[in-house]
């Protein structure tokens, strides 16, 4: 597509799993031209997206101003697109996130594989009117669906210590759910702290006693210790069992020079 964007690379881990074979291409909507649907529609067609997920994007892209494309590797390869309104995140903040009392739709995705496209499943990440603040998050980190999750009680510890090095309002949340599935699972941001990933070893190391990946786990640290951490995701999965993202250490890339065809 030869335009700029940035990469973000992530780990995903499970109990006995790590993949990091992710990352999310995010790019302003700008930069898929005067029509940006028709340039959707081109990438769909390559990736092999159904038909009803990109009629779903086309409902929404009006109103996104960021469009983020991802892939996931391993057993599953899923590709996913995402639209972002960050207009809408916004408004809330000036008119005051406190009291603003609605919840926000940040993001809506579209993942599918495509050696399944009938698998195809939409997923929306919310800002909840209950979840901002520190001291918000946390409660909601405590809930009942995530009290006793190793995902749950790494990103309470690494929103601990992330409160401290920004403004209080400065760390995200999301929930997030997936048509059709149990999946129930949170997002935070907490670029605006400025941490690297070696400073939350404690938290991530827990998290590998749990899913049994200490080994793995050590090996990470060693390769990303001074990489910037992003965000974390957890929660329970499609399937019904625990997880853990890490996001880490977007930057800025100019494009590969081809054009598309």
């Amino acid at each position: 597509m030869n335009v700029p964007f940035g990469l973000e690379r992530s780990i995903k881990l499970g109990v006995g799993v790590i993949n990091e074979d992710r990352f999310l291409a995010i790019m302003h909507k700008s930069s898929l031209g005067v029509d940006p649907m028709a340039r959707l529609a081109w990438v769909a067609g390559k990736l092999g997206m159904p038909e009803a997920m990109l009629n779903v994007l086309a409902s929404r892209i009006a109103d996104a101003d960021i469009v983020q494309f991802g892939y996931e590797g391993g057993v599953a390869g899923v590709y996913k697109v995402y639209l972002e309104f960050p207009a809408d995140v916004r408004a809330v903040r000036v008119a005051g996130a406190a009291r603003a009392a609605r919840d926000v739709l940040v993001h809506l995705a579209v993942k599918w594989r495509a050696l399944a496209p009938h698998e195809a499943a939409i997923s929306r990440y919310v800002w909840p009117a209950e979840a901002r603040g520190v001291a918000a998050i946390d409660a909601r980190l405590a809930g009942q669906a995530n009290r006793e999750s190793p995902s749950g009680q790494a990103a309470r510890a690494i929103v601990e210590h992330a409160r401290y090095r920004c403004e209080d309002d400065r760390i995200f949340f999301l929930d997030v759910s997936e048509d059709g599935s149990p999946r129930r699972s949170f997002d935070v941001n907490v670029y605006a702290a400025g941490l690297a990933v070696h400073e939350v070893e404690p938290a991530l190391r827990g998290l590998a006693r749990a899913y049994g990946l200490d080994s793995e786990m050590e090996r990470m640290l060693m390769r990303l210790g001074p990489v910037s951490l992003g965000h974390i995701s957890g929660g329970r999965a499609r399937h019904g069992q625990d997880f853990a993202t890490l996001y880490f250490g977007v930057t800025g890339r100019k494009g590969t020079g081809r054009e598309h065809s």
